[in-house]
């Protein structure tokens, strides 16, 4: 959810802390957005801590019982194994 309303975009990395996403609109001037995780009940904010072409990396900003409604969504979503469609490693931009 970013100032313009809602904009569709696929989650590629999550971790505690942030996740990844792609989105081909994303405003030039997006710094901080609410993230909806689909399924899991989840709206997060976040602030944007890097960008590159349609892809950004974001960092959770969240209460304690936020953290650990994410923290139950990142176990469902490790037992899923192959099927799951997010990935739950952290990102990390020195591996990239």
């Amino acid at each position: 959810m970013t100032m313009r309303g809602p904009m569709a975009a696929s989650m590629t990395d999550l971790s505690l802390t942030g996740c990844r996403i792609r989105c081909s609109d994303l405003p030039a001037f997006a710094l901080s957005v609410r993230i909806s995780i689909n399924g899991h009940g989840l709206e997060l904010r976040a602030e944007q801590r890097w960008r590159r072409d349609n892809e950004s990396g974001w960092r959770f900003i969240y209460s304690d019982r936020e953290q650990e409604r994410l923290k139950d969504a990142l176990y469902r979503l490790g037992r899923m194994g192959s099927e799951a469609e997010t990935i739950t490693q952290p990102f990390h931009p020195s591996r990239r």
